[in-house]
């Protein structure tokens, strides 16, 4: 981990978390600029010129920029590729009003299996149980955000877990409100992160834990307003994001890419 602050993933990630902390201190009260802790980004097309994103991008090795329209995103691929940056993009999905009632009832229909133990991040949670999350998220291909996001000191968030007896993590998932209070959607949460080792799977540890999260970023914090990127083919997480209630908008998040900085080109799964 960088000594400055909690970064994760491998060395890339790891690098490009410590730059985006320190672009962070700059820009936090910045109402255009949305972040959970993996990479900064636009609020929306709207807030900048695509110029800014291109800048980010090239400062610290990617940039996003949210609530990007379907019919919006080839044109917007192309303009940041013309400036020498590599693209990806997620499809937004958005929960609905059903979706904490659709969480609680999974979390009373389908308990943990007897040998897990629930966890939760918090501002002092052992660097080894940090650690074990790297280990889980990084086997799934997800990039676990930076610690003071996770860890709540930076906006409300919650994350849970689940360990085996023998202390070992076995599965995760995270909540981190996003969005500036004073930009257009102020208590709008990024949810998911939804991690489970390949051992464990098939047996709900995954919706689970995502729904507990769901209910305890709505107790802790009065959240209601929740969305998750999901990559275009991906019908596994469609099917559980489905279930709890989130449905997909016309919307997508675009993000850039520094060819140096981050030579391989993507953020996460």
């Amino acid at each position: 981990m960088n000594k400055n602050v909690e970064t994760f993933g491998p060395p890339p990630s790891q690098a490009l978390q410590a730059r985006v902390w320190a672009k962070w201190q700059d820009l936090r009260d910045d109402p255009a600029i949305v972040t959970h802790g993996r990479a900064l980004g636009l609020a929306s097309p709207e807030v900048a010129p695509l110029s800014r994103q291109v800048a980010m991008a090239r400062e610290m090795g990617a940039a996003a920029c949210e609530h990007v329209h379907e019919a919006d995103v080839a044109a917007r691929f192309a303009a940041l590729e013309v400036e020498g940056l590599k693209t990806d993009s997620f499809v937004g999905w958005r929960s609905s009003a059903e979706t904490l009632t659709l969480a609680r009832a999974r979390l009373a229909a389908r308990p943990f299996a007897e040998d897990l133990t629930l966890g939760f991040v918090g501002p002092d949670t052992p660097h080894e149980i940090m650690a074990g999350l790297d280990a889980v998220t990084q086997a799934c291909d997800v990039l676990l955000p930076l610690g003071p996001f996770l860890r709540g000191l930076e906006r409300p968030a919650v994350c849970a877990y689940v360990a085996e007896a023998s202390g070992h993590i076995v599965g995760t998932s995270a909540s981190v409100e996003m969005f500036h209070s004073a930009s257009s959607w102020p208590g709008l949460c990024w949810w998911g992160m939804l991690s489970t080792y390949s051992d464990r799977r098939g047996e709900g540890i995954a919706s689970r834990l995502g729904a507990m999260v769901l209910d305890e970023m709505n107790r802790r914090h009065s959240m209601t307003e929740f969305f998750t990127g999901i990559r275009i083919g991906n019908a596994p997480s469609e099917a559980l994001c489905t279930q709890l209630g989130f449905a997909r908008t016309p919307y997508h998040v675009v993000i850039a890419f520094d060819p140096v900085l981050m030579a391989g080109g993507r953020l996460t799964k």
